[in-house]
């Protein structure tokens, strides 16, 4: 760990992240202690946002690029343990990384965005605004968050132009994504 947080600058630090990640595909029992340490070091405030968020921003990516359930359960109970505020890039990164793991909680993410914690409720915000767009509500699921959406108020994070876009979305003939993306973009 006290490498990674030395040698954040260095050009190779992608590619040790890359061959980590590739190592807790394969069940090292070494890397996935280093993942666990790193979270929980996040979660006390040792590795903070502010002075090591390339080597954060990096351990999320490798916990998205490894996708499966123990590094999705690792993910989501930082957001859900968090008891401090982290910079909104921050938030936005973990909740944009939500879609690529294989399986996700859709339950889990309203609850979380259910949250009276204006922050962990905005992280779920994030993430089901991803989930959507990434078109991975099961059909089942889609008027339930509907429902959720058309609710929804955080005044604190200022994510209601993110709710009516979502919503348009789910409402809206999605054969014409591009453009949806476009003015999103906008």
């Amino acid at each position: 760990m006290d490498f990674l947080k030395k040698e954040s600058d260095n050009p190779n630090f992608d590619l040790w992240l890359d061959q980590l990640s590739e190592r807790a595909r394969s069940g090292d029992k070494l890397v996935w202690s280093f993942l666990y340490q790193a979270i929980r070091e996040a979660d006390s405030g040792r590795l903070s946002w502010g002075f090591h968020k390339r080597l954060l921003s990096g351990i999320f990516h490798m916990l998205s690029r490894i996708g499966d359930s123990q590094s999705y359960r690792l993910f989501i109970n930082y957001v859900k343990s968090l008891d401090r505020t982290i910079p909104t890039g921050a938030l936005e990164l973990i909740g944009d990384l939500i879609p690529t793991f294989k399986e996700i909680d859709i339950d889990e993410i309203i609850s979380i965005s259910s949250l009276n914690d204006p922050f962990k409720s905005a992280f779920g915000i994030y993430a089901l605004a991803q989930i959507v767009l990434e078109d991975r509500i099961p059909e089942e699921k889609i008027e339930q968050v509907k429902a959720f959406l058309r609710d929804y108020h955080n005044p604190n994070y200022y994510l209601d132009h993110l709710v009516e876009r979502t919503l348009e979305f789910l409402e809206r003939d999605n054969s014409d994504i591009l453009a949806f993306v476009e003015q999103l973009a906008s």
